[in-house]
C-alpha cells in the first residue's frame, strides 16, 4: 500500500483523478483546498492495480465508461469507485461536495 499526493488546479481534478485512479486500486481518496485556496490537494491511498476480478463497478474487464470534460463518454480503466462516490468525493465535473471516499471492506 502507498499514498499519492497530487496538487493541481480545481478544474483539473477530474482529469488528474481519472489518470491516477485508472492506474492503481484506490482504497481511499481525500481532497482539500490548498492554503491559498487556488488549488486542490488530493491524497490517494492505493495498492498496485489488480485484475478487477471481484470489481462491482466494471464488468470484470477493468474498463468502465468515464464522462469527459467535453461531455462525452469514453471507455477508460476502471477505478473501482462508482459514479456516486466519485461525485461525492469531488472527482467528477460538476461535483460540489468534497467528502472523503474509502473502500468498504467486508469482514
Amino acid at each position: 500500500m502507498f499514498e499519492i499526493r497530487v496538487i493541481c488546479a480545481a478544474p483539473d481534478v477530474p482529469r488528474v483523478a481519472q489518470a491516477v485512479l485508472g492506474s492503481v486500486d484506490a482504497t481511499s481518496v481525500r481532497s482539500f483546498p490548498t492554503r491559498d485556496g487556488a488549488r486542490v490537494r488530493m491524497y490517494i491511498t492505493a495498492n498496485h492495480r489488480g485484475s478487477h476480478a471481484d470489481c462491482t463497478v466494471c464488468d470484470l474487464d477493468g474498463m468502465t465508461l468515464w464522462a469527459t470534460p467535453e461531455g462525452r463518454e469514453e471507455w477508460r480503466p476502471c477505478t473501482g469507485i462508482d459514479d456516486e462516490d466519485m461525485l461525492a468525493a469531488g472527482l467528477t465535473h460538476g461535483a460540489r461536495r468534497r467528502e472523503p471516499w474509502q473502500r468498504t471492506t467486508h469482514r
